[in-house]
């Protein structure tokens, strides 16, 4: 039976997941939109099997729910979904701040309706349903953010559905998250509004003529919807406002090193930024299409599924497969990673933080 599949937000991303999930086949993808002129249109592009005008109904018919609204509407939308969907049913978000996210989700659905929050990191510089694209997710990384509450089968479930779509995953804690993003997706956002907003008030119209490929492609998102990254940004704020504190101070320290002539210190400061530059991987690089399983005997406590998947995620190891099976003596977590050196990378960290794995061939 195709996995039933509701998805609350039919924009960017929200229409490229149903796209995405079509494209696989395994699954029954209904579509609900604060707007029904968005979900009938992503209808039309081939991103819904159905369309839902009542969110209730739709609800009490999912399996999983995807909650892809903006960032500023996926409490309030939980809040409505916690009022209809049934017992078990799994619901996720692709919200790109986590911590008061994941907390409020958890509060308002319960342990009976598991709550497993996500962040793709792809997009484009289109927005709406028109832009969407069923290879978005191909070879990105969609970061998942389990807590201690978290339960097994329906973090298994999420990150089976990601992987369908082509994505990888990442396990984070939602506080690492949002301090993580805050750096690497926010603050760039704020530095290429400021500078594209320093362009515009130069004055010289001749500047925008003389801008090169570089000043444009730093200043990319600063085309991004307003409204979008102003509800980001508020939900972030705290993480953001750190993360401007240290720019602003290194960018002031590379400042007194050049009307000083320091140029020893400009060289080491570029130097640096180059080597940082080149561990960065390439986009939608996978590596070697080679799983290694890892089994991980684990004690019948809250939080161990939580703390297996961030100790990994914090090592930069992705997940590709994750179930779990009860004994009476406790339960068995049973991973899959790419290739036997991320095993053996997987299984050295998991032993530093008390766990006893055993790396195994995939079955």
């Amino acid at each position: 039976m195709a996995r039933r599949v509701l998805i609350v937000g039919t924009g960017l991303i929200g229409g490229s997941v149903g796209l995405a999930l079509r494209a696989a086949g395994d699954s029954y993808v209904t579509g609900s939109d604060r707007d029904p002129s968005h979900a009938r249109r992503a209808a039309e592009i081939g991103a819904l099997d159905a369309t839902a005008s009542d969110l209730s109904t739709a609800c009490r018919d999912a399996d999983v729910i995807v909650v892809a609204t903006p960032v500023g509407q996926v409490v309030p939308t939980v809040a409505a979904i916690a009022a209809t969907a049934p017992d078990a049913t799994v619901v996720t978000d692709v919200g790109s701040a986590k911590a008061p996210i994941v907390a409020e989700a958890e509060r308002l659905l319960g342990p009976r309706r598991p709550f497993v929050g996500g962040h793709p990191m792809a997009g484009t510089e289109g927005e709406g349903i028109d832009a969407a694209r069923a290879d978005l997710f191909d070879g990105a990384l969609w970061i998942l953010t389990p807590t201690a509450t978290t339960d097994p089968g329906a973090f298994r479930t999420v990150n089976s559905l990601v992987a369908s779509i082509g994505a990888r995953t990442l396990a984070l804690d939602p506080q690492i998250h949002d301090r993580l993003v805050a750096l690497v997706s926010h603050l760039p956002y704020a530095v290429s509004t400021a500078l594209a907003d320093l362009a515009g008030e130069e004055g010289d119209e001749r500047v925008f003529q003389a801008a090169a490929g570089t000043f444009r492609d730093v200043t990319r998102t600063a085309g991004s919807n307003p409204a979008m990254w102003r509800d980001i940004l508020a939900a972030n704020r705290e993480a953001v406002l750190r993360e401007l504190d240290a720019f602003g101070a290194r960018l002031g320290s590379f400042r007194d090193a050049l009307a000083a002539q320091d140029w020893d210190t400009v060289d080491a400061t570029i130097a640096r930024a180059r080597r940082a530059r080149d561990r960065f991987p390439l986009k939608g690089e996978r590596g070697p299409s080679d799983p290694v399983m890892i089994e991980v005997p684990v004690p019948d406590r809250a939080g161990v599924l939580a703390s297996i998947t961030t100790t990994l995620g914090d090592g930069g190891i992705n997940i590709e497969d994750l179930s779990m099976e009860h004994t009476p003596a406790g339960g068995m977590v049973r991973l899959v990673v790419d290739g036997h050196d991320l095993a053996g990378r997987a299984a050295e960290r998991l032993r530093a933080h008390g766990f006893s794995p055993t790396i195994v061939e995939a079955r």
